[in-house]
Parts: structure tokens; sequence; C-alpha cells
């Protein structure tokens, strides 16, 4: 007769959890921290290449045609693009890593101050007009970590709306199947829904940077902190029509 003692087999299999686990999240820091280091060691070089191509440009200038000043200056620009590029991936790798903590927040106070910065240095603030469908709930949550999912959203319908003669971004709450949903919409030049799902990953964009300057980074970290306070996110557009993305916030952190 074969006794099997189960309290011994139930406890390996704990230990060999407990094990597995940790290994990964050592492999799991192992990896964010040789990312950080990636990004990092590549700003060197970048500005190098800036800094050679600026003292060109001081010191040839008069030496050298159009055109010549034209390449330098391209590359002077790609150099900053990679720079802001770079900066944006360690805003990813920032906050994933960052605890968020609970504060009273004042989302349509927020929503709007937010705005306000952003909009400073447009040519034509007139044409830019941002409204509410409602009244906003205030929440609890991280204020840091909410304001870089407002300045990213907003920025992106200030992108994609600056075409318009008159550009509307439009902000509400519904609580529809047991969520509490927020929105920021905007009427601009919006996306085919087949490409959707891409949009909330690294690099993706829809359009290309001679349309519209992007790193394609943006989204990504809306999902990323969204998620971190609990919620989901989406987007939903039609081309010409503008785009609207959505996004919850637990009950538990509602306050009506």
């Amino acid at each position: 007769m074969i006794i099997i003692n189960k309290g011994n087999i139930w406890d390996n299999i704990v230990e060999d959890i407990k094990e597995k686990t940790e290994e990964l999240e050592n492999s799991n820091n192992e990896l964010r921290a040789l990312n950080c280091t990636i990004v990092h060691e590549i700003k060197a070089p970048v500005r190098a290449i800036d800094g050679y191509a600026r003292i060109f440009i001081e010191d040839y200038a008069q030496q050298v045609n159009v055109d010549g000043i034209n390449l330098i200056n391209n590359i002077r620009n790609i150099c900053s693009d990679t720079l802001l590029l770079i900066n944006k991936l360690l805003d990813y790798i920032k906050f994933a890593e960052v605890e968020s903590t609970k504060e009273l927040i004042n989302l349509e106070l927020l929503i709007k101050s937010t705005f306000d910065e952003l909009l400073f240095g447009y040519t034509d603030e007139k044409k830019i007009h941002l409204q509410f469908e409602g009244k906003l709930p205030s929440i609890l949550g991280d204020n840091i970590l909410m304001k870089q999912v407002i300045i990213n959203i907003i920025s992106n319908s200030l992108k994609f709306t600056h075409n318009k003669e008159v550009a509307v971004i439009t902000v509400g709450y519904t609580f529809e199947n047991n969520e509490n949903i927020f929105y920021i919409k905007d009427n601009g030049v919006g996306f085919d829904m087949k490409f959707s799902e891409r949009l909330f990953g690294i690099f993706e964009r829809m359009h290309s940077d001679s349309e519209f300057e992007g790193s394609g980074v943006g989204l990504a970290i809306v999902k990323k902190l969204i998620n971190k306070l609990g919620g989901r996110v989406w987007i939903i557009g039609e081309v010409g029509k503008g785009a609207c993305t959505y996004f919850t916030i637990r009950e538990d952190n509602i306050l009506k």
C-alpha cells in the first residue's frame, strides 16, 4: 500500500511557484534596468551628432551652399526627434514602475488647467474650444499619473484637429453597464477602426511624420497608467470625423 502525503506535495508545489515567481520578478527587474541603461546610453551619441552638426553650421555655414546647410539641419532635426522619442520611452518605463497614491482629484479642474497649459503657444487659440457635456465627478487617484493621462489624450486631440477651421474637444462622463466611463473626443482627422487595437502599442501610429508629428508612445502610456489605476481604456473613431478616447475609473474611486 502506497501512502501519499498530500501536505508535502502541496508544500512542494507552493514552494516551486514561489521560486518561479521570484525568478520571473528578478528577470523583469533586470530587463527594466537594461532597458533604462540602453535608452540612456543612446542619448550620448545622438547628442554628440547634434553637437557636431551645430558646430559645422556655426563654423562653415558661409562655405557651404544652401542644399548642404539644409542637409545638416535635417540631421539636427532627426537628432531632436530621436531624443524626444528616447524621453518618451523613459517616461513609459518610469510610469510603469511608479507606485500610485490616492488623493482627491477635481477631474474637471484638472482637465481645464491641463488644456490651458497645452494650448499656450498655439498661434490661433481662438479656434480651439474645450467643452463639457455635463458635470464630471471628482475621483480618488494619483494626481500626477492622472494628469499624464489627460496630457497625452488632449495632446492627441490638439494635434489631430490643428487643420480644422474650428477645433472642438468635448469631455464627458457616463455610467453604463456598472462602469464609470469618462471620455474625451475631438472633431479631428479620426482613423479607421480596423486599426484601433494597434493604437495602444508602442510606436504604433496611424499617420506619417509628414502629416502629424509624434512618437507613437503617448497612448501606450495612457493604457499603462489607466490599468495601474484599476481601469481600462479604449478608443473609437471615424476617418474625417474625429476620435473619442474612453477610460474607466473603479466605483470605489468615484466621489458623486
